[in-house]
């Protein structure tokens, strides 16, 4: 650790508050602290605009669905030494690395071969600022007068820009000179000039240079008009002027921030995520680990207990911080539209290298983002979460939340040649329809999209008929799929199609999310999983010939519904070079959110809603819930009262005690079910003492185990894929038999402290 060299070339770029800059370049710094009202307003408003304007020329020009429809792009405003003004609202984890590329840019291309107004900088290197080598980054200084006033910058996600596999997802890359190229910030526009030499050399690594051409150009276009929108509201109001509105932004996001702080106990948060297949054929899990720490003013996000880098699973810390800060935004920032770096002032990492987390050269990284990323920002929410149940504030509890639906982004590439007799690359943005998580006062949302991403969108079935050459047999929201809880996670979704107009497709897949679940929060359920099924030999042209559309796995094969052994393939987390034919059919169905809560807490009343509205069936109702539903849906009372009744005694095997207890006067809540009194923590429920601060209160609860597959209707036996035993382990207040938490976890894991405060405060 000693000699370690944190520059973004073997290690990641790690900046301090004092940059080292060419003492030739300028910065302007002046700033009028006092500013009236309604001219505050007014500028704060046209910032706004400048960078929403800019996220949407980049979406016009862009001719790819990625940016049309995932939204997986983002512009940002920074100040002269890259410290943010605005996110964009967009894809909320790819400003962090706009921040980290232009403080490298400042400290290593200030000096050679400079820094100077017209110019622009395009970086995807992801040890320095982006991602992952697909996650483009442009960043263009805005001089007035003679010195850097600030920087605007963009990241947009591109189709394919080289490496060995098509798409730029490489599941079998040994290391990074597998896939796409790591290009450290090069000044692609000179003076206002596009360097085509740059340019040409950047498109020809591409298989589809039209389209990356063309996203390159939305990316240039959008600096553009940016730069010329702040370079107008300099003329009107002066440089001190808009300065001074971008530090008050910066000073007021920092004041709500340690507000929010200021009602949050001192105290420690865990979660654990599991990630399996390495690369193909890698049939283990892997530990993702992410603890945040709270003393004083400060947040402390830390990876320890993370496994090594292994395979394709890796993430650099500039991605890692990146999701850690889309959470803090969404969660903790809601009221500060996107101003984000007050909290960066207040947020520390600590790191340990070479790990799935943290990086290092040159581990493969292409895959982080639908991988290891996702799941962090999955765990971000879910530490932030009970970090936030501790807060005396009310508002700041509303913020609870499960995890998230689809913890990793289930990746399935397609390529060949399409229905026009032209190659073509693409993967699947229909997982963009996650699930929202469940929260502490109301269900998640069925299909509902991600909080960190607030404007994405599902593509249309047609569209991708006509971009591709598929044909959908159907693609539906899965009933049960959601997490079960006191409030329950949204559902997911599957699709399935045929191939249409070519010979054949071929697919890879690239995720890690098919053995284990993502988790539930305070006894909720974890949510469903990834599953890739291909069916071989269908019957599905051959009915849709005769005005039959098959609708079910089970019409696909025969007239009776049977499946032949063999037929149906369970593809890995990580396969290539698959083949579909005319008569397979691929199936995706794509993860779900999590619960929050103890299920047999819901109201009977919610759960018959959700069996009428088809979102649940009775089955599931009655083994999560403990809620009997006659064929109507109504709820059968009597027999409701007596099964949760009976479903409370089989988990502690005694009677239960009544849940009537209420929280005292000075009492502090740590979680759904729990609250610390007297320096005791207590069940909320009935007042059952459990342990002392001191110690893991899980320690104290019964524990079960059962299956992980017992968890959710749709997921597989986790030995379809990996070798390990997983369990999913149930924590019971002793007393009413209340489900306090619940883990994922090896047999020979101990139980995670979740939930830690500083005992000396509490």
């Amino acid at each position: 650790m000693t000699s370690a060299v944190w520059d973004g070339r073997k290690y990641p770029y790690v900046y301090s508050r004092e940059l080292a800059i060419a003492p030739g370049l300028k910065l302007h710094t002046e700033a009028v602290e006092r500013i009236d009202p309604i001219t505050y307003e007014v500028i704060r408003h046209a910032l706004w605009n400048i960078n929403v304007e800019h996220g949407v020329t980049i979406m016009k020009i862009s001719g790819s669905p990625i940016c049309a429809y995932g939204h997986d792009f983002n512009p940002c405003l920074l100040d002269e030494k890259g410290d943010f003004v605005f996110f964009g609202p967009f894809l909320q984890y790819l400003s962090s690395a706009t921040s980290s590329a232009v403080k490298w840019t400042l400290e290593y291309r200030s000096e050679n071969p400079g820094i100077e107004d017209g110019d622009i900088f395009l970086t995807n290197d992801p040890w320095i600022g982006a991602t992952h080598q697909s996650d483009v980054t442009l960043i263009a200084p805005v001089f007035w007068e003679g010195e850097l006033f600030c920087w605007v910058g963009n990241t947009l996600h591109q189709w394919d820009l080289g490496g060995t596999s098509p798409g730029g997802f490489n599941p079998m890359a040994p290391d990074v000179y597998w896939e796409a190229g790591c290009i450290p910030p090069i000044k692609i526009v000179e003076r206002g000039r596009l360097r085509r030499d740059l340019e040409e050399e950047y498109i020809r690594r591409s298989r589809m240079p039209e389209l990356v051409a063309l996203d390159l150009r939305a990316e240039i276009a959008g600096c553009h008009v940016a730069r010329e929108r702040i370079k107008q509201l300099l003329a009107r109001y002066g440089a001190a002027t808009v300065k001074g509105v971008m530090r008050k932004l910066q000073d007021d996001s920092e004041k709500a921030f340690v507000r929010r702080l200021e009602t949050i106990p001192d105290g420690t948060w865990r979660e654990v995520g599991w990630v399996e297949w390495a690369h193909p054929g890698d049939r283990h899990v892997y530990r993702n680990c992410l603890t945040l720490t709270k003393r004083g003013d400060r947040l402390i996000f830390s990876n320890e207990g993370t496994d090594p880098q292994a395979g394709t699973l890796n993430c650099t810390l500039v991605a890692w911080r990146g999701a850690i800060m889309a959470m803090v935004s969404a969660q903790m920032l809601f009221d500060q539209m996107f101003v984000v770096e007050g909290a960066y002032r207040h947020v520390e990492f600590e790191v340990q290298p070479g790990t799935l987390t943290c990086a290092l050269f040159p581990a493969a990284v292409s895959a982080a983002p639908a991988l290891t990323l996702l799941q962090t920002i999955a765990l971000s929410g879910l530490v932030i979460s009970k970090m936030l149940a501790c807060s005396e504030d009310p508002e700041l509890r509303t913020e609870v939340q499960s995890c998230m639906g689809a913890p990793m982004y289930p990746i399935a590439a397609l390529n060949g040649i399409n229905q026009r007799g032209e190659p073509y690359v693409s993967f699947l943005l229909d997982p963009v329809g996650a699930a929202l998580a469940g929260l502490s006062w109301r269900d998640g949302v069925d299909t509902g999209g991600w909080p960190w991403d607030l404007q994405s969108t599902m593509p249309n079935v047609e569209e991708n008929e006509w971009f591709y050459p598929i044909l959908y047999l159907w693609r539906r929201e899965l009933p049960d799929s959601g997490g079960a809880g006191k409030f329950r996670g949204g559902n997911a979704a599957e699709l399935a199609f045929i191939p249409h107009g070519t010979e054949r497709i071929m697919l890879f897949t690239a995720t890690g999310h098919c053995a284990v679940p993502g988790p539930g929060l305070f006894g909720g359920f974890p949510t469903s999983t990834t599953r890739y099924t291909l069916i071989r030999g269908t019957r599905a042209r051959s009915l849709m010939s005769v005005g039959q559309m098959p609708d079910r796995i089970e019409h696909l094969v025969d007239g009776d519904g049977n499946i032949p052994s063999g037929v149906v393939e369970y593809l890995p987390p990580k396969a290539f070079h698959v083949v579909q034919n005319p008569e397979d059919v691929f199936i995706l169905s794509w993860a779900s959110a999590g619960g929050y809560g103890d299920p047999l807490l819901r109201d009977p009343e919610r759960v018959a809603e959700d069996y009428r509205e088809g979102r649940l069936t009775r089955e599931w109702a009655q083994r999560a819930y403990g809620v009997v539903l006659d064929e109507a849906g109504v709820v059968l009372w009597p027999e409701t009262e007596r099964l949760r009744e009976e479903l409370r005694r089989c988990r502690i095997g005694a009677d239960p005690k009544p849940q009537t207890a209420t929280d005292e006067p000075g009492a502090r809540l740590l979680a759904e079910g729990l609250k610390l009194v007297g320096g005791w923590i207590h069940c909320r429920y009935c007042n059952h003492r459990l342990a002392p601060p001191t110690e893991n209160y899980k320690l104290h609860c019964l524990r079960k185990t059962f299956s992980v597959q017992e968890a959710n209707p749709h997921i597989l036996d986790p030995r379809t894929y990996i070798e390990e035993d997983m369990e999913w382990r149930h924590f019971y207040c002793p007393g009413c038999g209340a489900l306090l938490q619940t883990e994922l976890a090896r047999p020979s894991d101990v139980p995670v402290w979740d939930i830690q405060l500083d005992f000396r405060e509490a």
